[in-house]
């Protein structure tokens, strides 16, 4: 039984569904989002009601993106009066790394 629930999954995740950190209330398994919708898929058990519940996880990766870009300002503003070649290097290398994580925001 396992395998076939394993073997489900593995299927939804296959066909492009996105496993969610929520789980099912019938059987206890993982809810995945699937084509605009939120379902088991080892129960079949459909929960749009749980979507809702699960959207406010993005909120947190809103927050840091705000951070990141403020931050970004801020080391652009330094780097433009900066005169020191090795603190304009630490400048580039910090704000190559908050667009690399930005970059990464975006993708997830």
């Amino acid at each position: 039984m396992e395998d076939e629930k394993i073997a489900k999954m593995t299927e939804m995740l296959l066909g492009g569904g996105k496993m969610l950190s929520v789980h099912c209330g019938a059987c206890k398994g993982p809810l995945f989002e699937f084509r605009g919708k939120v379902v088991c898929p080892v129960c079949g058990e459909k929960a749009e009601a749980i979507k809702a519940e699960a959207k406010p996880k993005a909120a947190p990766a809103e927050k840091v993106e705000s951070v990141l870009r403020t931050k970004l300002n801020s080391l652009a503003e330094q780097l433009e009066k900066e005169t020191d070649h090795a603190k304009t290097l630490e400048l580039l290398d910090l704000i190559k790394s908050i667009l690399e994580t930005l970059e990464k925001l975006k993708e997830g």
